[in-house]
């Protein structure tokens, strides 16, 4: 049997990217109608596409560009990657704060070594026509949520996009990075979510 689990959910959306199920003002969904999940939700997806956007709409517009730059400066390179750990985990203000020095080496050598900053960032250009409407899925979904994820979606609005919805959970500290981050949360979330479809 075919299952996912989720941390960065999207949802589909039909009308605006705003679930149908909210009241709206002349058909169309209002921030000022908006619940404040709601709310936090569209100011994070505002920041996510706007002021951290920068480094997404670069792979997405001109990947190759960048992507020389990062295998010709391993400088450069760490400081693309450290800026994503900077802006995007749940820290007090320091990426330290939420990964290792070691831990952030050894992703930043990964790319590194293996020269895969272009082809990692590719995603971005391939999927430059895209949206944050993911696609329908029927198949059984569970989903966590991390506090710190950019963007963060309300459960209403995950409810509303997977109508096979078997687990809904809200992990207590975590970011965009949450396997990085925290992995035996991570873990527990799988397994949870995903227990009842055990045969």
């Amino acid at each position: 049997m075919s299952k996912i689990h989720l941390t960065s959910s999207f949802r589909r959306c039909p009308d605006s990217g705003f679930p149908k199920s909210r009241p709206r003002r002349g058909g169309l969904f209002h921030v000022s109608q908006a619940r404040p999940e709601e709310r936090y939700a569209v100011d994070t997806l505002a920041l996510y596409t706007g002021y951290l956007g920068g480094s997404n709409h670069l792979q997405g517009t001109k990947p190759e560009t960048v992507g020389f730059a990062l295998a010709d400066s391993p400088a450069g390179q760490a400081a693309w990657i450290y800026e994503k750990f900077q802006s995007k985990t749940d820290n007090h203000g320091l990426a330290e704060d939420a990964l290792s020095t070691d831990d952030m080496l050894d992703a930043i050598s990964l790319y590194w070594f293996t020269n895969s900053a272009a082809s990692a960032g590719r995603i971005y250009w391939e999927n430059s026509s895209g949206s944050f409407a993911g696609p329908k899925l029927t198949l059984p979904v569970a989903v966590t949520v991390f506090p710190r994820d950019i963007p963060r979606l309300p459960r209403s609005w995950i409810e509303d996009t997977y109508t096979n919805l078997i687990h809904y959970g809200e992990a207590d500290k975590g970011g965009h990075f949450a396997a990085f981050e925290q992995p035996e949360i991570l873990i527990s979330e799988i397994r949870t979510g995903l227990r009842s479809l055990r045969s």
